[in-house]
Formats: C-alpha cells, structure tokens, sequence
C-alpha cells in the first residue's frame, strides 16, 4: 500500500471549501437497543478503519500538490458511560492535523447513540455507511463468539484510480458527444442566481461555527408512508426520487412564501449527489466516487405539481441516459488548470446552491446480520435508526438526507442557525413531511 495519494479534484473542492464557520463535515447518527461494550467496540473500530486509508490519512502540500499521507490507523473516540450529564459536542475536523473520521458514543441506561463525523473529503455517503456497517459487523464478531458473519473483501489497489470515470480515448469521445446538450445545463448553471433558502447576512470563513454544530432534525416516517411513497412512484411512473424532489421544491417554495419571501421570477436550485460506481468499485476502500447534478425551477414552474413531477423526471432519466452527471467532475478537471481555480470554485461570493439533497436510499439492505423485528443485531446490540446528515458551506444553509432503514424512510434537516432559525427549520421539515404525506395519500 503506497503512503500517499494525490487528492482527486472532488477531494481538494471539499479540502477548499472547508472553513471555521462551515466545516466540510458529514455524520451519521445512529441509535441502539442496548449498551455497547467498550472494548469491542474500539476493537471493532480499529479493524474497520484500518481496511479505508483515507480515514486514518492527513492531508500535505508540496509543490503546489496536495497528497493524503496515510499513518497509522487510531480510531478517534469519546465515550460518554451515561454517568455524567456531558453531551457529546463536536468540532470542524482539521486534515491538515488530524484524521477525517471520529466517533462519539453516548451510553444511555439501556440505550446507546453513536455519532460518525468525517470530512467530506476523506470519503462520501455510500463510502461511510460502507464502513459502519464493516464496524457493526467487527463489533458481532468481537462480543459474540457465535456471530456467523466475516467482513467483505476491500481490494485497495482500487484506491488508486478513485478518481477516474475509467474512459478510454474512444469511450470519452462517444461520451463527450452524447453529452453536448449538457453544454446548455452549463450556460444556465453560470449565467443564473439561484436564492438564498432565506435572506440572511453570510458569516465569514474565519467566523466559528455555530456553538450547536451541527443543527440538525430529523422525522422518522411510518412503514405505511414509506412504502406508499414507493407505490405513488410506481403509479406516476417515475422514480421514488423524482418524487421527493418535486416535493421538495414544493415545500421549498411554501417554506419561502410563509417566511415573507416571494420571488416568482427567482430560482431555487437543488444540488443532487450521484454515485458514479461501476460494479467493481463497491469493493474500493472508503473514498469519493460521486459527482453532482443540479436542479433549477421558479416559483412560476410550482404552479401546477403534477407537470412539475413529470418535467423532473424527464430531466433526470435525460441527465442518466446522456451521462451528463459527469459535467461536474469535467468542470472541476478544467477549474484545475487555472491557478487556485479550485479555490474560487469552492469558495464563491454569492450564493450557487440554495440547498442540498442526498438519497442514500437502503442502507443495510444486503447485510448477513441477524434481525430483530426487521432491525439489525449486532452481537448485544439492535440498531434501531439510522440519520444520514450531509454538509452545509457558506452560502448553503440547508441540507436534506434521505435514508431508508427497516422499511422506514428518515429525512434530516442540516442547517445553519445563523440563517435558520431552528423554528423556521422545523417549519420547513413540517411543511416537507406534509407534503409528502399528501402524495401518498392522493392514491
């Protein structure tokens, strides 16, 4: 295994836009039947994260390069035995002097929480619950002699082309020209100013983070609606997906009016994280294979739901079928042959994303572990929920994760205080679970 890697261009935008006041950090939030023991858990720790190079890795610069300099694992983690009445509390995770990956465990009288932090840059979504579940399953086999489980292959040669599409000259030219309609998305993306979720003054980098980092709430969805909400799909003949997304932009827009916001003619826009995985890849060690799609509607375009859905849908099947997924990563490429192109990108003066959506979509779905009641065991343990919570950055106040667990969707709402109060966040998830709700019901 080589000690170093140079970072991908998705790596070093995620290492740029990190700042005091937004850290480029992620979490998975997590709740259990039953206490962890201690000591299989940090057992089961240093087995999972020593498997992903990036995640016990720092971050160097030399000669204008930045690589990842991986050490030796040594899992970060605070144990809180319940005994005492500190909460756990959490920091912007510098790769410069420290690992992209902590945890926190909160033991309740017969309960346990645990907290996964890592920085955006070490690895993406699919990556981390890739080694949350490698943890669950070292932690059977470290407190149950009888767990009939072993961890999955990681082929870390793979590492090495994380960041390549894996085109060849004659690939990337049929892939190029069937993405020369995308070329109009790119016009649309630079000349257009998506709004700000709420107007607001937008702190500085160097300001510090909000005392509560991160901000986040959560509603656990019935099993009723969840899979009414695969049904609806199915019904419109579109994409569970597509549905979410046109209810978000709907929400969003009510969200707005009901805050004193009202911009018919002003976009909202939707950054949409994509896996770009081939099917080998899901043996590659923890790391970024993802790029983003964006969506942009007016308050004009809200006017009638059902077309709404159905013109989403066609723009995302269009954005599959021509690939065009892959424009970020290319204006990334090209950003990085300007001198600190990369910088300005991760950095901009006004606001390019009103808010983020992420579908993690099952997690856990394929695992060998025994359930209880539809719900994990780990060894003395039962993972009950599951919070996916992506990142916010400066101009960025507001970001939903979608998972789906034991039949049972969870959405979350990351935001940033300083912009949203969090009575206007629970609002908005209100206003969002509704909506959802309402598609269900229309069947």
């Amino acid at each position: 295994m080589p000690l170093a890697y140079p970072l991908t261009h998705f790596e070093e935008l995620m290492l740029h836009q990190d700042s005091t006041a937004f850290p480029t950090n992620c979490f998975v939030r997590m709740r259990f039947r039953g206490r962890f023991d201690e000591t299989g858990f940090r057992a089961a720790a240093l087995t999972a994260v020593a498997r992903h190079p990036l995640l016990h890795a720092r971050v160097q610069r030399h000669r204008g390069r930045y690589h990842w300099r991986v050490d030796e694992p040594e899992p970060s983690i605070t144990w809180y035995d319940g005994t005492a009445t500190e909460q756990p509390s959490f920091r912007r995770l510098d790769l410069e002097l420290e690992h992209g990956l902590k945890f926190a465990v909160c033991l309740h009288e017969d309960e346990s929480e645990l907290m996964v932090q890592f920085h955006h840059a070490c690895c993406d979504g699919l990556a981390i619950f890739q080694v949350v579940h490698e943890l669950l399953l070292a932690y059977a086999m470290e407190v149950d002699a009888n767990a009939d489980v072993s961890l999955p292959e990681v082929d870390l040669s793979l590492l090495r082309n994380r960041g390549s599409l894996g085109l060849t000259a004659g690939s990337f030219l049929r892939l190029a020209s069937r993405q020369a309609v995308g070329l109009r998305g790119v016009w649309q993306f630079l000349t257009r100013k998506p709004s700000h979720l709420l107007p607001h003054r937008v702190p500085q980098r160097e300001e510090p983070a909000p005392v509560s980092f991160p901000t986040v709430i959560a509603h656990h969805f019935e099993p009723e609606v969840s899979a009414g909400v695969r049904r609806t799909a199915k019904r419109e003949k579109v994409t569970q997906n597509d549905l979410l997304i046109r209810d978000l932009f709907l929400a969003l827009e009510e969200f707005r009016r009901s805050q004193g916001v009202h911009d018919p003619a002003g976009w909202l826009r939707l950054m949409i994280p994509v896996s770009l995985r081939r099917k080998h890849q899901y043996q590659a060690p923890a790391a970024n294979i993802v790029s983003s799609v964006f969506l942009d509607r007016r308050a004009t375009d809200m006017e009638d739901p059902e077309h709404l859905l159905q013109d989403l849908s066609e723009e995302m099947s269009l954005i599959k079928h021509r690939q065009l997924n892959h424009l970020f990563l290319y204006s990334l490429w090209a950003q990085r042959l300007v001198p600190r192109g990369l910088q300005r990108t991760a950095r901009p003066k006004r606001c390019q994303t009103t808010v983020v959506f992420t579908n993690l979509s099952r997690v856990f779905s394929r695992s060998p572990l025994p359930r209880q009641e539809g719900r994990l065991r780990c060894g003395n343990v039962v993972l009950h929920s599951v919070e996916a919570i992506p990142p916010i950055a400066r101009h960025l106040n507001a970001a939903f994760g979608v998972s789906w667990y034991a039949k049972q969707m969870t959405i979350t709402l990351h935001h940033d205080p300083r912009a949203v109060s969090t009575k206007a966040a629970h609002e908005l998830l209100d206003q969002l679970v509704r909506r959802i709700r309402a598609s269900v019901t229309e069947e």
